[in-house]
């Protein structure tokens, strides 16, 4: 008997599963140690419908940070142009580089966090400290305003992560349990069929052959990623 490889999906856990409880089900000698595969089975629907709702909590929460991500990037644009305009057209200048030490377009591009946190803590206060007739201080508002939605979203889908890793070692370790269940059953199987001398054979007759399951798409299955995804740039 092969054990179930711990990158297959849920899905297959659940045909192997349902495979062998039924198999068992139908043999009066093995009837008996149907149970705990029948208990399993119940169990599996509520760790798919986790895995999916942090898988799906996961994916919305990279949507947003894209958008707040692309709505800083413009403001932060828009700024920059117009801050090049009031330096006189020189980024080298004092007035310049208080807000980007680096052109903006290279700025948008490093990690988000780091574009939001300098907009919130620097760029957004130097705009303040200008005149109320500046050109500059309409600006104030929408960095800020989108530099603080962002380290918002950010917060949030590391949140939603966390949750998903969680959920994802919650489903390695069922998995891991469900090859135990496996591998002691076919120890019992084994015991029965010494017992009531039903061949070497009549164990593995319970548990689908690696060629059965191939057959039927397994090597193709998806595997669950439980990795956070990586921090956006700007």
């Amino acid at each position: 008997m092969r054990q179930i490889p711990l990158s297959s999906s849920l899905l297959v856990f659940l045909d192997e599963l349902e495979f062998t409880e039924a198999a068992l089900t139908a043999d009066p000698a093995a009837a008996e140690l149907a149970g705990p595969f029948e208990e399993e089975i119940g169990a599996w629907a509520h760790l798919f419908q986790r895995q999916r709702a942090a898988r799906r909590a996961v994916v919305r929460a990279d949507a947003v940070v894209a958008v707040l991500d692309g709505t800083l990037d413009r403001v932060t644009v828009r700024f920059g142009g117009q801050a090049l305009v009031e330096a006189g057209q020189d980024r080298k200048s004092a007035a310049f580089r208080k807000f980007f030490p680096t052109a903006p377009s290279e700025f948008i591009r490093g990690a988000l966090r780091k574009q939001s946190e300098r907009t919130r803590d620097v760029i957004v206060p130097e705009i303040l400290k200008l005149p109320e007739s500046s050109a500059l201080r309409p600006f104030a508002d929408p960095l800020s305003k989108g530099a603080k939605a962002a380290i918002a979203g950010l917060a949030a889908r590391a949140k939603v992560q966390g949750e998903a890793a969680t959920a994802g070692t919650d489903v390695t370790e069922w998995k891991e349990g469900v090859n135990r269940l496996r591998t002691t059953t076919r120890a019992e199987l084994v015991k029965i069929a010494v017992a009531q001398g039903l061949g070497r054979a009549w164990p593995d007759l319970f548990f689908r052959s690696a060629e059965t399951a191939r057959a039927e798409g397994e090597a193709d299955a998806p595997v669950e990623p439980v990795d956070p995804a990586p921090a956006p740039t700007g």
